[in-house]
């Protein structure tokens, strides 16, 4: 379970495990692994683990 999130520099998709609520913003600005650095993400949605 998370929040699924794109870069919106390189587009890589990911899910971001995290306690709170992100749902009401647009994007969130974290560390993206590919691009080597902190940008922006678009927030796609939350994303329940499938059983």
């Amino acid at each position: 379970m998370g929040w699924k999130v794109k870069c919106t520099s390189c587009g890589t998709e990911r899910i971001l495990n995290i306690s709170f609520d992100i749902g009401r913003q647009k994007t969130i600005y974290i560390y993206c692994n590919v691009c080597k650095k902190n940008t922006f993400n678009e927030i796609l949605g939350y994303v329940e683990e499938a059983k």
